[in-house]
């Protein structure tokens, strides 16, 4: 199959549907603002069977994209409140600060340097709150499949900078988390016991940041 696009109907609606070839073993579906893009390998690939899948996928793939997202042309969400994107490359926080960027990547980094002021504080309250006896260096870091580690080698903490965008109560759920392994480094009942503890709403929380909800 080559690169293509054509419309698919779903519910008496017509999509277009985007299918790029790329160096890949298995077809993949994504879908936003109205259009679903696949990626699928160069051969043994046929129209049938991306018109298939998008029958199988398309309820799922419109549904999640019905989700408040993170960010847009306009604003972004940040500490769980949506704040204004005044004009490109200049973001205005709630308490009236303001961050100007010429890229993404630029962004990304003043968005560190601001969360980790952030998040840090909130961090030691939590140390001593649980009784951790030795500090750990807190880092930020962009992290796209988990939103917190805890490196016993290297006594760091590092949080995703995707947490920026919820709640401050969601941010100490993930905090607590994380702090927990400094007792119990595995998952279990024990770890959960100490989670709950510090964090009585743990479950709610992590079903909210899990679903995406600010």
């Amino acid at each position: 199959m080559r690169d293509q696009e054509f419309t698919y109907l779903y519910n008496d609606k017509e999509y277009l549907v985007k299918v790029t070839t790329k160096r890949m073993r298995s077809i993949r579906y994504t879908y936003k603002d109205g259009v679903f893009k696949i990626s699928c390998p160069a051969f043994f690939v046929t129209k049938k069977q991306i018109v298939e899948g998008l029958d199988k996928y398309a309820a799922k793939l419109i549904k999640a994209d019905a989700r408040t997202h993170a960010s847009g042309d306009d604003y972004m969400y940040i500490l769980g409140h949506k704040v204004a994107i005044l004009d490109s490359g200049k973001i205005q926080f709630t308490n009236g600060d303001v961050i100007e960027y010429k890229d993404r990547g630029e962004l990304d980094k003043k968005l560190k340097k601001w969360f980790l002021k952030i998040i840090t504080p909130r961090h030691q309250y939590y140390e001593n709150l649980m009784g951790v006896k030795k500090p750990y260096r807190v880092s930020v870091k962009k992290m796209t499949s988990r939103y917190g580690s805890n490196s016993s080698q290297t006594h760091t903490v590092s949080y995703s900078l995707v947490l920026l965008h919820y709640s401050v109560e969601i941010i100490d759920s993930v905090i607590v988390h994380e702090l927990a392994h400094d007792f119990v480094r595995n998952h279990s009942q024990k770890f959960y016991d100490v989670v709950y503890k510090y964090c009585p709403n743990y479950k709610n929380l992590h079903k909210r940041l899990r679903k995406g909800e600010f």
